[in-house]
């Protein structure tokens, strides 16, 4: 039998070296294209295996990534084209192709256009009989590996990038079972012509088993030791795991605490069996100013500020003011944080919010106060629970009362979505219960709140610049009648983040001067088309419909309202920049031809 032993190179050329060539490099004539007396040519790909080959000769034969520039001449030509006699050879082997040839043809001098013919002839593709890993340099049992079983074409055609997969699969497996210096040292392959078949030998070096050992915090001085300590996700003695250890050093980067972090063992195996963890970061600026500038039809400009503080007291703990200034709102709201309260995966949050408001529906000047955990069940599940005190003095149809209220808020929310401003792809829910207690217009009411909101992302192309939008809310409020819940907390919809085209809280009943009652009931729907058609700019068109009712479910007396509109994006880099205008479909007197909105943030 022949043998024919084949190094990584050979292997791995399709997989790493293709974008930029496997063959020659390119001469400093064709780095600088020159006065072209070729300014054209077509180039046939004559049997290739399969479209996949094809496609990838368009990105790495230097003929198809030249083509633009033309040549200097034929004999130019003829020599960039066989400079990919040997890229293509390769090509063929790595699909498994090891007996394959590649040749090339120009047409006659004579044509009237040039076109170089690559001739592709494949020859039989070979089977990967047998797969074997070989380890070395053992001071430990190591676990079983089984090629096959990682991935490797054991029994089918011998593929280079399903034989590397595997390999590195094997350092994988040997990585995650505590062997933290395993490595790949290289292969050996043995071809048989007249099978048509190639064993191939990987070898691995894989060293001693190691356990986690001490952590230490190299130069950190603004955060305490404890409570990075509290994102370690491995017990004393624990089996060494590099995808743990990968985990830990992504909770640490995720605390938001540092613009770059990493955890590390040291660079050279030690002798201990105890493997020592180094973590080291650059903390960022522990303060945030931010501003934001907000426009919309009925409630005009909305300026926004807010100052926030990463790490109060060492522990990341956050805290922030922000100011909401607008000519028929005011808001001034402290707001606080405390991760790994407790426990892991658990935040102490509370917040202060002072507000005066004179809207359409009612006016009030009031305060709430907010207590609560949340806890994170997994990286898409979060519950939460808490306590809340409001004071309002309310004005509402000329009359003015006080409310008293007190709350227990409890909510569950998914969110698998890929990102927070702009998603598009993923799903992302909320649900809440609160139930009030209190008293209103100086008698004691009890009411509870239901409220659930839901939205889809949907992209219809690989780059994800077409996305289909989607959401819904459907909310109650299980109450004695109307009049014992208090203006301001009553259901409402209408306006830039609810039924576009419609003023802001304008959706479902009106009173004798058409300004909204709110209701105990809310429904609302809405479909976005996403396109991001040139560079950072994109278009939306939208349709949203949604009915407020009197009653505890939607009983839609008071009709389904519907509206339409196109709106402008720039994608910047701190989020998408809207500009939306939305249309009632089916007014009323009271309606507005159109609303205007301009913010942050996509809608929904």
């Amino acid at each position: 039998m022949d043998r024919n032993v084949l190094g990584r190179g050979l292997l791995l050329c399709a997989l790493s070296g293709l974008a930029s060539g496997c063959s020659d490099e390119l001469s400093l004539a064709e780095a600088s294209p020159p006065e072209t007396q070729i300014e054209g040519y077509e180039i046939v790909l004559d049997g290739a295996p399969d479209e996949a080959f094809s496609d990838l000769a368009e990105e790495a034969l230097q003929v198809y990534r030249l083509e633009e520039n033309g040549a200097q001449s034929r004999a130019f030509l003829r020599r960039r084209a066989e400079g990919d006699i040997e890229t293509l050879v390769k090509m063929l082997k790595s699909q498994g192709y090891y007996e394959g040839t590649a040749s090339i043809e120009l047409s006659p001098p004579e044509a009237e256009e040039v076109t170089v013919t690559l001739h592709v002839i494949p020859g039989p593709r070979y089977e990967l009989a047998a797969h074997d890993f070989q380890l070395v340099e053992v001071e430990d049992t190591p676990p079983p590996l089984d090629a096959k079983a990682l991935g490797s074409p054991v029994g089918g055609p011998a593929v280079a990038q399903d034989i590397v997969t595997a390999e590195d699969a094997a350092v994988g497996e040997l990585q995650r079972r505590g062997f933290a210096y395993a490595r790949f040292l290289g292969r050996d392959a043995v071809a048989d012509p007249a099978a048509h078949t190639i064993e191939v030998q990987s070898s691995f070096q894989v060293g001693r088993h190691y356990t986690f050992g001490d952590v230490t915090f190299d130069n950190i001085t603004v955060v305490e030791d404890e409570y990075l300590r509290t994102y370690i996700n491995w017990e004393p003695g624990e089996t060494f795991s590099q995808a743990k250890l990968r985990d830990y050093q992504r909770e640490l980067s995720d605390t938001g605490l540092f613009t770059a972090v990493s955890a590390d063992t040291p660079e050279n195996a030690p002798k201990s069996r105890a493997l020592p963890i180094t973590v080291s970061g650059e903390p960022r600026p522990p303060r945030t100013v931010s501003a934001g500038l907000y426009y919309d039809t009925t409630d005009g400009v909305l300026v926004k500020g807010s100052l926030a503080h990463r790490n109060l007291f060492g522990r990341n703990e956050q805290g922030s003011v922000a100011l909401e200034a607008g000519l028929d709102t005011q808001r001034l709201q402290f707001s606080y944080l405390e991760p790994q309260f407790k426990r892991d995966g658990q935040s102490l949050v509370g917040g202060l919010e002072l507000r005066n408001e004179d809207i359409d529906a009612y006016e009030e000047q009031g305060g709430t106060l907010t207590l609560g955990i949340e806890r994170e069940l997994s990286d898409v599940w979060t519950v939460g629970a808490g306590g809340l005190v409001e004071v309002s003095r309310i004005k509402d149809e000329g009359e003015t009362s006080d409310a008293f209220l007190g709350g227990i808020p409890v909510f569950v929310r998914y969110d698998d979505t890929d990102d927070l401003l702009d998603p598009r792809e993923g799903i992302r829910f909320r649900v809440s219960a609160t139930p009030f207690g209190g008293e209103y217009n100086d008698e004691g009411t009890t009411f509870l709140t239901l409220d659930g909101n839901a939205s889809t992302y949907v992209p219809l192309d690989e780059e994800r610049k077409y996305v289909l939008a989607l959401r819904g809310r459907l909310a109650s409020i299980l109450a004695e009648n109307l009049d014992r819940v208090p203006p301001t907390r009553r259901l409402y919809a209408g306006g830039g983040g609810s039924i576009r085209g419609y003023g802001t809280d304008m959706v479902g009943p009106l009173d004798d001067d058409g300004d909204p009652v709110g209701g105990l009931s809310a429904m609302e729907v809405g479909a976005e088309m996403r396109a991001q058609v040139w560079g950072d700019i994109g278009v939306v068109a939208f349709l949203e419909a949604g009915s407020v009712s009197p009653e505890s479910y939607p009983d839609f007396d008071d009709g389904v309202q519907t509206a339409a509109g196109i709106g402008g994006r720039y994608y910047s880099p701190v989020g998408p920049i809207r500009f939306d205008i939305g249309v009632p479909l089916n007014p009323r007197d009271d309606d507005d031809d159109f609303q205007l909105y301009f913010s942050i943030g996509q809608a929904f």
